[in-house]
């Protein structure tokens, strides 16, 4: 081991500052005084707020009130207050009057369905009976206006006479006028046919006539049958056949369109025909 010489530093072996140990954050303050009163029952300052202009200045036209009037403030307005139970009266109005709707609606439409379901007890039977009881009354009517004519035109089946058929007749008689004139027609005797016609026909009965005369009969050969009456001072005399051959029984069998109508008069002791209706 070496020593440095006397007299001499090495400046290799010069001492050096002892280190000191780093400050301790929670020793800082412990060894100042606290301040006078106590520190935790101290408020900050609170800060100052003032309105903006004139404490009586009345709020400009078109300016909320408490909107900054300073020029360059970009603070908007105070939302005013939501107002609270506004809509909840409506939307109940609205629910009331739709139940008050419904309400009635039933009331008018539930009993009108019931009408119309059948009864257990032949519900139906009684509504076809009071449907079929109406049909009674304009037969009625009609027969009612039939009879205020005066008997001028009656179609009542009892006023025609006895019928009389093709195999045996009288000639000389409104029924043998009518069947003389079709038997004519349909065998084309053009004499017998023209013998039975009246001097002075309706153009009717020239166009019936002038008909069969240039036409050829159809030669069915069916029993005819013919019966008269008298209408409004007139004969009024029928002919035509019957699907059974058998004597008329109804008015149904006249207005069948199986048969002919005739207007007879008598002339010079013969019954002639002058008019026709089909």
């Amino acid at each position: 081991m070496t020593y440095p010489p006397p007299g001499g530093e090495n400046p290799q072996y010069q001492l050096q500052p002892e280190p000191q140990p780093p400050t301790d954050p929670y020793m800082q303050g412990y060894n100042t005084t606290p301040p006078p009163g106590n520190y935790y029952q101290q408020q900050p300052p609170q800060p100052q707020y003032t309105q903006p202009g004139p404490p009586m200045m009345s709020p400009q036209v078109g300016v909320q009130q408490g909107y900054p009037t300073a020029p360059g403030s970009v603070l908007p307005p105070p939302l005013p207050p939501a107002r609270q139970g506004g809509s909840l009266g409506v939307i109940l109005a609205v629910v009331i009057g739709l139940v008050l709707v419904l309400g009635v609606a039933a009331v008018l439409i539930i009993p009108g369905l019931g009408d119309d379901k059948p009864d257990a007890k032949g519900g139906d039977e009684d509504k076809t009976t009071a449907e079929e009881e109406p049909s009674s009354e304009p037969v009625e009517e009609e027969t009612t206006e039939e009879e205020d004519t005066g008997g001028t035109v009656d179609d009542d089946f009892a006023t025609w006479g006895t019928p009389v058929n093709s195999d045996s007749f009288d000639a000389n008689t409104p029924e043998g006028a009518a069947l003389t004139y079709r038997l004519a027609a349909d065998s084309d005797d053009n004499a017998a046919l023209e013998s039975v016609v009246c001097a002075n026909p309706t153009d009717s009965m020239e166009f019936d006539r002038d008909w069969e005369l240039e036409n050829e009969g159809w030669g069915f050969g069916f029993l005819l049958w013919s019966m008269s009456r008298e209408v409004s001072g007139g004969t009024e005399v029928w002919v035509g056949w019957t699907m059974d051959d058998s004597a008329p029984e109804s008015q149904e069998d006249v207005d069948g369109g199986s048969g002919y109508t005739f207007t007879a008069v008598e002339e010079g002791g013969q019954w002639k025909l002058c008019d026709v209706e089909y």
